[in-house]
């Protein structure tokens, strides 16, 4: 579990750095402020800084890396989708522009990202390549030899390279460090909610996404993922039945929220001893059930040990979170932007979160 937490050059945060995290952390703030962009990071150091993951998040960002036949690929393209992680969206080769991800953990080394100049040899059995930032690159000789630019990702003990125009990065074998589970703002993940139901399915853990199910639906008391066989593609979707009947109904038919809780549930059921990051909790629920998928939560995460940190825009999300958090592992953290520096504010009780709703806590 993170204690701490602190970005540098990423996205909206010049530099920030969270002192406390707690089992539940509500992130809320404006619009731009960066409530995303911290499950991002968080993500990022998770993951060690793994090129497949900073790809998908650039695609769910609009900012998708298209793959092609070919081995060389648009150099440019590619920069600039990968130069939109750093602060300030600059194409800038200092050391001093590196992204860095850590905790305050003096034994935890951090995820760092920095653009690089690559120079590439080349052998009958194999491609060396040197990676150099700009204060590296101290003569117009050195500065001749280099062949490309890229990325470098660095955890400590491993280290990656991406070049621009190539389609895959070298010794890029970094493993996560710890489960988890990235539930974007507003997406139901139906593929891969029947992967993660397949792993829990005919366990105990069943019964909790019934009793999640049952918040929408009351007389829900089965749940499968079935095989459509409809069209070009097959697509496995979940169905329900309810008591008293044996007629079965698909659960999208049933609205946004009764599915966005089905992900919720199961991406928790599937991060034992790990994190999950979900952004904007009110997505599709009515005010009157937060509370209810709350305490579902707060129960699961104390019991399967995992941290969660979810984004919101609303007070009725943040009162229901309040009702919730009686046994006190909740906390709220607040994004401002002052002159345009993100800072941090730390609600560690209800208490406080209390006053701060009271005293018109600004989240829009």
């Amino acid at each position: 579990m993170l204690d701490s937490f602190h970005i540098k050059n990423f996205k909206n945060f010049r530099n920030l750095t969270l002192e406390t995290l707690g089992r539940i952390n509500l992130i809320v703030g404006r619009n731009n402020v960066g409530k995303s962009s911290l499950l991002e990071a968080i993500s990022i150091y998770i993951t060690n800084g793994e090129e497949n993951w900073l790809r998908e998040l650039l695609a769910n960002r609009g900012e998708e890396i298209i793959k092609t036949n070919d081995s060389e690929i648009n150099a440019e393209n590619v920069k600039q989708h990968y130069i939109s992680l750093f602060s300030g969206w600059e194409e800038n080769y200092s050391q001093d522009y590196e992204i860095e991800l850590g905790t305050n953990d003096k034994e935890a080394v951090p995820v760092r990202i920095s653009q690089v100049y690559i120079r590439e040899g080349k052998s009958e059995s194999s491609i060396s390549m040197e990676t150099f930032n700009e204060e590296m690159l101290r003569t117009q000789t050195e500065r001749s030899s280099i062949t490309n630019a890229g990325l470098h990702i660095s955890n400590g003990l491993q280290s990656s390279i991406i070049p621009y125009n190539k389609q895959r990065s070298y010794l890029n074998v970094f493993d996560e460090k710890c489960p988890f589970q990235y539930i974007p703002v507003d997406m139901i993940v139906r593929i891969n909610n029947a992967k993660l139901f397949d792993k829990i399915s005919l366990s105990p853990d069943e019964d909790y996404v019934l009793e999640a199910l049952k918040i929408i639906n009351p007389a829900i008391n089965r749940i499968r993922f079935i095989d459509t066989n409809e069209g070009r593609f097959s697509e496995r979707i979940p169905i329900v039945t309810l008591e008293g009947s044996d007629k079965r109904y698909r659960l999208g038919s049933m609205g946004d929220g009764i599915n966005r809780i089905l992900t919720i549930v199961l991406a928790l059921l599937n991060c034992k001893k790990g994190i999950l990051l979900l952004d904007e909790f009110e997505t599709g629920l009515h005010y009157s059930v937060q509370t209810q998928l709350w305490q579902i939560v707060f129960m699961l995460a104390e019991k399967l040990d995992v941290q969660v940190f979810v984004t919101s825009h609303s007070n009725d999300c943040i009162r229901s979170f309040t009702k919730a958090n009686t046994n006190g592992f909740g906390q709220l953290i607040r994004l401002t932007d002052r002159n345009g520096v993100i800072v941090a504010t730390t609600y560690p009780n209800n208490d406080d979160i209390k006053f701060a709703i009271e005293n018109d806590l600004e989240i829009r």
